[in-house]
């Protein structure tokens, strides 16, 4: 009778661990949840910021190539504007990596969602 009581007692305690963990568990996947929400609108917005920045440093970095490349005979490798077009073409390679990186995160995080 005392072992029935203890395997009975036991029981239900094992019954309240499996429900707390269980609470647990999904707890962890809301808060998970949101943070790939919350990391996907970071990611989108960094991604619409970096897009703006990658086409405005672009477009400059092409009107001043063109007028370099118009008066390459009078300037020399370090006259300030052949600095300024080789300082914008490093930018422009670096918001272009920066906008992958971006790009894939969104992908990767939208794919973690829809599992």
């Amino acid at each position: 009778m005392t072992c029935a009581a203890a395997l009975t007692a036991c029981s239900s305690k094992l019954k309240q661990e499996n429900e707390a963990l269980r609470e647990e568990i999904d707890q962890r996947r809301e808060a998970l949840r949101e943070h790939q929400q919350q990391s996907l609108e970071q990611a989108q917005q960094e991604l619409a910021l970096t897009d703006s920045l990658l086409e405005a440093t672009q477009r400059e970095h092409d009107e001043l190539h063109q007028y370099v490349m118009e008066h390459a005979a009078q300037m020399g490798d370090n006259a300030p504007e052949v600095v300024r077009v080789n300082e914008l073409h490093a930018r422009c390679d670096s918001l272009k990596e920066r906008f992958e990186v971006l790009a894939e995160t969104i992908k990767y995080i939208r794919k973690k969602q829809k599992e």
